[in-house]
């Protein structure tokens, strides 16, 4: 893949994140990719693999993760990357300002090239839904029949027959998305009302279940967004095909 040096041709999209998906692999060593995954942590996994698919830019945060899970020196790590592509570190430059270094030309390019970039709403993901974060980790305690709760209320005692109705109603929603998978489109559907009302009123069910079961689901960072497993399948899909091409590229040269 003749990429080096061509660091400005906008015909390479993604040769920062393509050049440090190539370091990872050949600095990973004896580490398996089972154990690099568990090395990098659920929230790094995935941010890399969102970086590697051109959805966001490399946090440092996520760098240095990524450094120690390779045990590896961050200089290191950053000069080998800006190495692959063609570039190379100033050596005045501290450690930290070299990491930095390499990470800002990254985020140049991609801001140059990507079109989500140019998105500032779609440049975070938003945090999991209440529901899919119960269907994830909670399904095997969510009862399928709707508990005596009240409907958006703190205390049973201001329970009103409307409002266990409403409950029991949207309840059934939450089941169905937590236990059947249906999405919130096809339950609103099914329920005579938008999918966006269908939303709001699972949403309600699943805060008002949780808080009496004593969960908390704000600020549930630990279930994966919504496509990041299929990134994260591609990021080791990734890394795997580059193992096999230096593994190809031994044997050619008789190695």
């Amino acid at each position: 893949m003749a990429m080096r040096g061509s660091q400005h041709s906008p015909r390479i999209r993604g040769d920062f994140s393509v050049h440090l998906l190539m370091q990872i692999e050949m600095l990973r060593g004896d580490i398996s990719h089972e154990q690099l995954s568990k090395k990098l942590g659920d929230v790094t996994e995935r941010y890399l693999a969102r970086y590697v698919a051109g959805k966001v830019h490399l946090l440092e945060r996520d760098f240095y993760q990524l450094a120690e899970a390779l045990s590896i020196c961050p200089r290191v790590l950053a000069e080998q990357w800006a190495v692959a592509c063609g570039l190379r570190v100033p050596p005045r430059l501290s450690d930290k300002d070299a990491v930095e270094w390499i990470r800002q030309r990254a985020y140049r390019h991609w801001r140059q090239y990507s079109r989500i970039a140019r998105l500032p709403a779609n440049r975070v993901p938003p945090d999991p839904s209440p529901m899919t974060i119960i269907r994830e980790k909670y399904a095997d305690i969510l009862p399928r029949k709707a508990p005596r709760l009240s409907f958006g209320s703190h205390s049973s005692s201001k329970s009103t027959p409307e409002g266990r109705q409403q409950f029991a109603r949207a309840y059934r929603m939450l089941v169905q998305f937590v236990h059947d998978g249906e999405s919130q489109r096809t339950i609103g559907a099914m329920h005579g009302i938008s999918g966006e009302r269908a939303r709001q009123l699972m949403v309600s069910a699943a805060y008002t279940w949780a808080r009496r079961a004593g969960i908390e689901l704000v600020g549930d960072r630990s279930v994966p967004f919504k496509n990041d497993a299929k990134l994260v399948k591609n990021l080791y899909a990734g890394l795997k095909f580059y193992a096999e091409r230096q593994f190809a590229e031994l044997e050619t040269e008789g190695i």
